[in-house]
This record gives structure tokens, C-alpha cells and sequence, in this order.
């Protein structure tokens, strides 16, 4: 069994990749924010559709966010974790400012394991 101080590099992961093209996220998620009046998404990664509260409907953003979901779960399992060792993964993301298209994206990732322990990657760029 993994250690649990090992989700700190899973969420380091998770946060990174979300940034990333390979998500396939941006620039879904700005024109959703955006299009919502909001500059922040709150998205918790095991819901079984997850999807931003404070953002328009937008499909590729939905599918892309479901595929992250799958992602998430792949990581943890390559870490050695089950998905039931966590209770939440919330992933945090915000366009950058600067970038009218929407395709940057300032990402965290704070996972909670069933221990109670909290994992925060801190906001990466």
C-alpha cells in the first residue's frame, strides 16, 4: 500500500494536468466562467458528472471533465491508492487574466484522504 504522503504528488499531478492542453479543459472552461460572470471554478473531481457550479453548460467542456474524472482516477491507481482511499479531489481553476482565449489556466488540486489529511498542490501557473 502506498503511503499517504505520496497524494501530495498525485495532486501536484492532477493540478497539473488539468492546466494542461492534455485536458483538453481550456479554453472551455474561461468561456464558461466567463460567459457566467464568474472567474473561478470549484470542481470536485469524484462527482460522477463533475461540473462547475459557477459556470454556463458547455458540452466539451462536460466531456473533458469527465475525462479529467478518469484521468484522476488512473493517477491514484498509479500511485498504489484505491478511490475510496480519498473522500474528496477538488480541483481549483482560473483563467489567466491576461489570456482573452482562455487557454492558461491557474490550477490546484486539494485532495482529502479518508484519514482525514489534507493535500493541497498550491496554485500552479
Amino acid at each position: 500500500m502506498a503511503k499517504f504522503s505520496e497524494l501530495s504528488s498525485v495532486a501536484h499531478n492532477i493540478a497539473h494536468h488539468a492546466g494542461s492542453g492534455l485536458s483538453h479543459i481550456s479554453p472551455h472552461l474561461a468561456q464558461a466562467l466567463r460567459s457566467a460572470g464568474n472567474d473561478t471554478a470549484h470542481i470536485e473531481l469524484l462527482a460522477e458528472n463533475p461540473y462547475p457550479s459557477q459556470a454556463t453548460e458547455l458540452k466539451p467542456l462536460r466531456l473533458a471533465l469527465v475525462a479529467l474524472r478518469e484521468t484522476v482516477e488512473s493517477l491514484l491507481q498509479k500511485h498504489g491508492f484505491q478511490v475510496d482511499t480519498v473522500t474528496s479531489i477538488m480541483l481549483h481553476a482560473t483563467p489567466a487574466s491576461w489570456d482573452k482565449q482562455g487557454y492558461s489556466l491557474h490550477t490546484r488540486a486539494v485532495i482529502i484522504a479518508s484519514n482525514g489529511r489534507v493535500y493541497d498542490s498550491g496554485w500552479l501557473r
